[in-house]
C-alpha cells in the first residue's frame, strides 16, 4: 500500500515537475517569438495608394486633376449611432449588406454614401470611430475641370480587379493619354504598418514604404486654339444643314468631325478636336449614373467616344498632293507639261468624270489641277506613265505608295494615343491577297484622287501639309511636351524632293483662283494670305452624304499653324469645310474685317 503511494506520489510530482519546466519555458525562453507572433496577430499590412499625374495644357491649365473624396463603407453586421449618421448625410434606408458574391464589396464592403462633403468628415469620423463594421474610406477620384479635347485627354476607371497589378480602388486609364501613358501618371503604390486591437480597430500606423506620385504631362494643346477648333466643329452644323436643305435631305443634329491645329515648326499639336465630345466626369464622378454612361457607349450614330482625329477615312483630294509629289519628283512629268482638264476620261469601257462634269476645264499643268482639284488632269497623267493601262502592279503606282509612305501614311503618325489607326496604303502583296485577279488599272485612277483602297487620318493629312509647308522640313507631330521633370525636344526628319514651290503654289491658288476665293481669297477680303487643298470624299450614304475636308497653312508666307477639318457627310467642302476653317481662322487670328 505504502508503494503505491510513493508510486502516484511520483507521478503527481513528476507531471508538476513537467508542467513546472514547460511553463517556464514558455515564459523565459519563448518569451520573445510569442510576443512577436502576438504582434504579427495584430498587425497588418495595407495598401498606399499613389496620387495619379495630372495632365496640363501647355499654359498650365489643368485638365485632369485629382481631387481625395470620402465614402460612408458597411463590412456587414451590427453598427452604432445610425440615426445621428442617416440625419448628418440626410440617408434614408439602411446600409446594404455586402454582397460577398462581389469581389470589391467583399473586400471593402458596400457603400453606404459616396463623395461625404468635406465639412461632414469630421463629425462622421467622429460617429464611426472605434467601429468596425462602419468606416471613412478615402479615394482618390479624376476630374477634369475644362472638358477640352476629351477623346485625346481620355479618362481612368477604378481597376476593382479588372486589370491584373492593381489594387481595386486604383485609377487605370481606359483611352487617351490617360491610358497611353498609365505608367507615367500611375506612379508607384507603397505599404503601410497598421496595427490594430481586438475589436480591429486601428490603434497606430507607420508607413513601410512611401507611395510615390505619378508624373504630371504637360501637353502641347493650346486651351484657347484647342476651344478654337471644337466651336468651329460645332458651328458647322449650319453649314451642314444648309447643304441638306437643297437636297431636300433631312438635317442633322450634330456634326461629326474632326480638326488638327499643328504648329509645322514644331510639331507641337495645338488642337486635337473630335466632335460630338463628351462629359469624361460621367465616368470618373460617384455615384455614377448608369443610364449617362450607357447613353455615351451606345450610341453608334455619333459615336461620341471615338477620337476622329486619328480615325481613317479616305482622303480624297487631299491626296492629289502626294500624287502631284510622285509625278514630279519620280519624273512621271513636269511642271510646265500640260493635260486636259476635260469633263471626263473614258477608259476600260467606264466613263470617269471629273467634278465639274459635264464641263470642261481647259489645259492645266500640275500647279492648276491641284489648284482646281482636276481629277481627270491625274487620270490622264497617270495614264501617261509606263504599263498605267496594263493589269498589275505599275511603276507609278509603286511610286506613288512609296512617296506615300515617306509623308507618313499607312502607319500610326505616333502622337502617343492606343487609339490613333495606321490607315492604309496598299502593297502588291496586300492587292494579290485580296483580288482575285490581282492590282487593276481601275484601282490606281481611284488611288491617285485618294478614294479606293487609300485610307488616312486626319492627323497624317496635317502632317502632310506641315511638310510641305516647310519645303520636306517634318517636325514629328506630338501631343506631349514634357513628363515630370523631363522637357521633350521636338523632332526633326527632312524629306528629299525640290518640288515644294509647285504644291504650295497649286495651294495657294486654289485659295486665290478657285472655288475658296470668295471664302478665304481676296475675293472675300480675307486678310492673311491661306494656301490649302480641299477634299470631297464619296461614300455608301449616297449623294449629300460625301466626307468633306480643308487642309491648309497659315499665312502663306511664313507659316504657323497647320489645320485640317473634315465633316462626315458634310456633302461639299467648298460649302462647309472652308467656311468652318474660315471662321476657326478669324478667331484665331484675331480678325476683324
Amino acid at each position: 500500500m505504502i508503494n503505491r503511494l510513493r508510486i502516484l506520489l511520483a507521478l503527481i510530482f513528476s507531471v508538476l515537475l513537467i508542467f513546472t519546466l514547460r511553463l517556464m519555458y514558455l515564459q523565459i525562453v519563448m518569451a520573445s517569438e510569442l510576443s512577436a507572433k502576438s504582434e504579427e496577430n495584430i498587425r497588418t499590412e495595407e495598401y498606399i495608394q499613389p496620387l495619379r499625374g495630372r495632365i496640363l495644357a501647355r499654359d498650365g491649365t489643368v485638365l485632369a486633376d485629382n481631387r481625395i473624396a470620402w465614402d460612408l463603407m458597411y463590412r456587414g453586421g451590427e453598427f452604432e449611432n445610425w440615426e445621428k449618421l442617416k440625419f448628418l448625410l440626410k440617408l434614408t434606408d439602411l446600409p446594404k449588406e455586402p454582397d460577398k458574391a462581389d469581389r470589391v464589396e467583399r473586400q471593402l464592403g458596400s457603400v453606404v454614401a459616396y463623395n461625404i462633403p468635406d465639412d461632414l468628415v469630421p463629425a462622421v469620423e467622429e460617429l464611426v470611430a472605434g467601429q468596425v463594421n462602419l468606416y471613412l474610406r478615402d479615394r482618390i477620384e479624376r476630374t477634369y475641370p475644362t472638358n477640352l479635347a476629351a477623346q485625346t485627354v481620355g479618362y481612368t476607371a477604378e481597376a476593382q480587379g479588372r486589370f491584373a497589378g492593381y489594387s481595386l480602388n486604383d485609377l487605370v486609364g481606359i483611352m487617351g493619354l490617360e491610358a497611353s501613358y498609365q505608367q507615367e501618371l500611375f506612379g508607384s503604390p507603397g505599404r503601410l504598418d497598421v496595427q490594430v486591437d481586438n475589436r480591429g480597430v486601428v490603434i497606430n500606423s507607420r508607413t513601410i514604404r512611401p507611395a510615390r506620385p505619378g508624373k504630371t504631362l504637360v501637353l502641347t494643346i493650346d486651351p484657347r486654339t484647342q476651344r478654337l477648333a471644337e466651336d468651329a466643329l460645332a458651328g458647322a452644323l449650319p453649314y451642314v444643314n444648309g447643304e441638306r436643305l437643297k437636297r431636300n435631305l433631312p438635317e442633322e443634329t450634330t456634326v461629326r468631325g474632326a480638326m488638327i491645329v499643328l504648329d509645322p515648326r514644331t510639331g507641337d499639336i495645338l488642337a486635337m478636336a473630335s466632335y460630338p465630345s463628351f462629359d469624361q466626369n460621367i465616368f470618373t464622378h460617384r455615384p455614377g449614373v448608369p443610364e449617362e454612361i450607357e447613353a455615351l457607349l451606345t450610341d453608334k450614330t455619333n459615336l461620341p467616344m471615338t477620337n476622329r482625329a486619328v480615325e481613317a477615312y479616305p482622303p480624297a483630294s487631299t491626296f492629289k498632293l502626294i500624287t502631284s509629289s510622285t509625278l514630279l519628283e519620280d519624273g512621271f512629268t513636269s511642271p510646265e507639261k500640260h493635260y486636259a482638264c476635260s469633263a471626263s476620261v473614258n477608259f476600260g469601257g467606264i466613263r470617269w468624270d471629273n467634278w465639274s462634269y459635264p464641263g470642261s476645264r481647259g489645259n492645266y499643268t500640275v500647279v492648276d489641277a491641284i489648284a482646281d482639284s482636276c481629277n481627270t488632269y491625274f487620270w490622264r497623267a497617270l495614264l501617261d506613265t509606263p504599263d498605267a493601262r496594263l493589269a498589275g502592279w505599275s511603276p507609278f503606282i509603286d511610286a506613288l505608295f512609296t512617296r506615300a509612305r515617306e509623308f507618313g501614311y499607312g502607319s500610326p503618325v505616333g502622337v502617343g494615343l492606343n487609339e490613333e489607326k495606321p490607315g492604309l496604303i496598299p502593297t502588291k502583296e496586300w492587292a494579290e491577297s485580296v483580288y482575285e485577279y490581282g492590282w487593276l488599272p481601275g484601282f490606281s485612277l481611284n488611288s491617285a484622287i485618294g478614294q479606293g483602297d487609300v485610307l488616312a487620318t486626319p492627323m497624317q493629312v496635317a502632317q502632310l501639309t506641315a511638310t510641305i509647308a516647310m519645303d520636306g522640313k517634318r517636325a514629328q507631330p506630338r501631343l506631349v511636351k514634357q513628363i515630370g521633370d523631363e522637357v521633350l525636344e521636338p523632332n526633326y526628319t527632312q524629306l528629299q524632293g525640290q518640288y515644294w514651290s509647285i504644291l504650295k503654289e497649286g495651294m495657294r491658288h486654289m485659295i486665290t483662283d478657285y472655288g475658296t476665293n470668295h471664302i478665304l481669297g481676296p475675293a472675300s477680303g480675307f486678310p492673311i494670305h491661306i494656301s490649302g487643298k480641299t477634299g470631297t470624299a464619296e461614300n455608301a450614304k449616297g449623294t449629300g452624304y460625301d466626307h468633306v475636308g480643308f487642309t491648309a497653312f497659315a499665312p502663306s508666307e511664313n507659316p504657323e499653324i497647320v489645320i485640317y477639318i473634315f465633316v462626315e457627310n458634310g456633302d461639299k467642302s467648298t460649302q462647309v469645310a472652308v467656311p468652318a476653317a474660315r471662321d476657326f481662322l478669324k478667331a484665331y487670328f484675331r480678325l476683324e474685317y
